[in-house]
């Protein structure tokens, strides 16, 4: 835990990257080392620098934020990867993680939140955001369905879920719903399976 994190920030807006800058420099555990506006140098910067964490827009002025995240993947599979968004849109929350991502990060969150969620993904603790959790949920739960229909998600993976959402982690949703921990990851697994994603 006492390790440095090398942190690399892709990101259009000056004012949102000193933001973070700010409040990471608050942090003996982050080092931000480079910053950018352009896709094509986050990729170069990324593949030179080799941080622990990159934190990457969804969108920057050459190149959407998906696109960034596969490449830096491709060269450094073990840096953790961070998507930051405006809104929550499950779809592309859905779609950075298929392409590396680790984490979604909402520009809104709170700065307290905010760092709060990127500690606990370098500790492998990462929840869910709630803002997405509860859009997952409200697309893909049904309280009310019809008689004879089958629900998307058994009872087990909405339980799950809705843990997630409520903000516990991996082995907090263990101990709560009685599962060994790598049940709760296949669970999670298959979630995203029947979401097609």
């Amino acid at each position: 835990m006492s390790q440095i994190n090398r942190v690399f920030l892709a990101e259009p807006s000056q004012e949102h990257r000193e933001r973070i800058k700010y409040l990471l420099e608050l942090d003996p555990l982050f080092e931000v080392v480079a910053e950018t506006d352009c896709g094509r140098d986050a990729i170069s910067l990324a593949d030179s620098l080799k941080p622990e964490v990159a934190l990457v827009a969804v969108e920057l002025h050459d190149m959407k934020g998906i696109q960034i995240i596969q490449e830096m993947k491709k060269m450094n599979p073990q840096m953790l990867v961070v998507l930051q968004a405006e809104s929550a849109d499950v779809e592309y929350f859905f779609e950075a993680l298929k392409r590396g991502a680790q984490g979604y990060l909402l520009k809104s969150l709170h700065p307290a939140s905010f760092h709060e969620y990127l500690r606990s993904l370098l500790i492998e603790d990462a929840t869910l955001p709630r803002e997405l959790g509860y859009q997952i949920l409200k697309q893909f739960v049904t309280e009310n369905i019809p008689y004879g229909v089958q629900p998307i998600l058994s009872v087990k993976e909405t339980a799950v879920l809705r843990n997630l959402c409520r903000g516990f982690n991996i082995e907090e949703i263990a101990y709560r719903l009685v599962i060994p921990k790598n049940k709760v990851k296949l669970i999670l697994n298959d979630i995203l399976i029947k979401m097609k994603l």
